[in-house]
């Protein structure tokens, strides 16, 4: 089976301005959605998902200093090709686990109900939240795989 991944918003923000999760000039999150693209890997989104890239990257502040917003227009261009993003049209349900989420993440649940649904590999450039994860079993009970940018790139 091709791997499909979950990008978090944090990762389509950084690739969109060019940086790493500290800010520093780092080509990682852009490579990595771009091989995913180029590769026949498959995005999962859901409605909510969409709605954060949408918000996010249209948000001045994360708009490419030359480009403007885009990673939106490339996400849009993988829309048109078959099995590119899949998903859109409904959200995920919640899962039975996800009040033992630790209240720093739990603005991310959407994103975990997600991965729990598709069992998508979830890419997220938040520590706190791949160590929440972690740490409240959520990620062993359910067989997540939750990766940081840097390690998926080097898993395609």
């Amino acid at each position: 089976m091709t791997p499909r991944f979950i990008l978090d918003e944090n990762v389509v923000i950084c690739a969109q301005l060019g940086v790493d999760q500290d800010g520093d000039p780092s080509p990682v999150c852009a490579d990595l959605i771009q091989q995913i693209i180029d590769i026949c890997h498959t995005l999962i989104v859901d409605d909510a998902l969409w709605d954060r890239y949408e918000e996010q990257l249209h948000r001045p502040r994360h708009a490419h200093p030359t480009l403007g917003p885009y990673l939106m227009r490339v996400l849009w261009n993988a829309l048109t090709t078959i099995a590119k993003i899949d998903g859109l049209g409904h959200s995920a349900p919640q899962f039975d686990d996800e009040g033992v989420i630790p209240a720093g993440s739990q603005d991310d649940t959407f994103i975990v109900r997600l991965a729990v649904e598709t069992g998508a590999i979830l890419v997220t450039a938040d520590e706190p939240l791949r160590e929440d994860l972690r740490s409240s079993g959520i990620e062993a009970q359910y067989d997540l795989s939750v990766l940081s940018p840097e390690e998926a790139l080097h898993q395609l």
